[in-house]
């Protein structure tokens, strides 16, 4: 049995293998990085709180509810012919206290418009971004100004509308 298990050792000896060279390396080019900003989110998407500067409320679902001062952040990929699209709602519980609201809405602090909510229900906002206003690949922010504001008799919370989506399209 020893005879047999050197033998057997002995067969697996030889000679050394060879040294090469690593193969050459090529980097892949695998376009932009999935990660990040993109130019456009709704609300009840799993990253919709990576968009979310400030003043929107971080309760999940298909509308999220804009307090004082809402502001989010994007990024796009070619900053050419960009709309602004907002999907928003004046719900009628407020509505029913605050009467029409007046939306403005800014891009890197510029102003471009406001929207003027004379009825409870969804509305939405498209306007062109002037040229030269945003860059590819750089943070935009977005930023709402509404009133009349809902104010919350119990604690004083401000109310302007429910965001159900917003961000660039071309």
């Amino acid at each position: 049995m020893l005879v047999v298990i050197g033998c057997a050792l002995m067969a697996a000896c030889g000679q050394r293998a060879g040294v090469y060279a690593a193969p050459p390396q090529k980097s892949l080019d695998l376009g932009p990085d999935p990660g990040g900003l993109k130019s456009f989110i709704t609300m009840d998407e799993p990253i919709s709180d990576d968009y979310i500067v400030r003043d929107i409320s971080t309760d999940r679902g298909f509308r999220r509810w804009a307090f004082a001062h809402p502001e989010l952040k994007f990024r796009v990929r070619d900053a050419s012919h960009l709309k602004l699209v907002v999907e928003l709602t004046t719900p009628a519980v407020t509505f029913n206290v605050t009467g029409p609201v007046t939306v403005s809405y800014a891009v890197n602090g510029q102003t471009l418009g406001t929207l003027r909510c004379d009825h409870a229900g969804d509305h939405r906002i498209e306007k062109a971004v002037p040229d030269g206003l945003v860059e590819a690949g750089k943070e935009i922010h977005v930023t709402f100004e509404a009133a009349p504001k809902w104010v919350s008799p119990e604690d004083g919370a401000q109310l302007s509308f429910m965001l159900h989506g917003a961000g660039f399209t071309q």
